[in-house]
């Protein structure tokens, strides 16, 4: 997965089962930076109190309230919605100019309140279970004072 999201992070142009969770999940919080790795690096998502999210590869940076892509300014925030099952995360960059967005879906596991499990849609679908996709572990590495959901 992270091969994929690094392929996507560099080539990103917005035009271009059950499940189980601990006993606590309704305390959950993605609030705080989390990281990911596997033989080819690492990833890295900071979510914040504001609902943007910043993304870290071994090579590059994106997110936020503002950053540039293509000669483009972006935003990129996260949606969550812990009704669902499995829960469902949206990433969602929006070109700041044209008001235009493109949305990433992923399915998400809470293991702990400091592990989640990611697997990430494919062609604007989101997955419905975690049987046969590259998922991926994050681990919780900071916390960050929040507000709850």
């Amino acid at each position: 997965m992270i091969k994929f999201l690094f392929l996507l992070i560099t080539c990103f142009s917005i035009t271009t089962d059950s499940i189980q969770l601990f006993e606590t999940e309704k305390d959950f919080e993605i609030v705080g930076k989390w990281k990911a790795e596997d033989e080819t690096g690492f990833v890295y998502f900071t979510f914040d109190n504001d609902g943007y999210v910043i993304m870290e590869t071994n090579e590059t940076t994106i997110g936020g309230k503002k950053f540039q892509q293509a000669d483009r300014e972006f935003s990129l925030k996260y949606s969550v919605d812990y009704t669902t099952a499995p829960i469902n995360l949206d990433l969602i960059f929006t070109e700041l100019k044209s008001g235009r967005q493109m949305n990433w879906l992923f399915i998400m596991k809470v293991n702990s309140q400091n592990e989640m499990v990611l697997a990430r849609g494919m062609n604007g679908e989101r997955p419905k279970d975690f049987v046969g996709l590259d998922y991926q572990i994050f681990k919780r590495v900071e916390n960050q004072s929040s507000n709850k959901r």
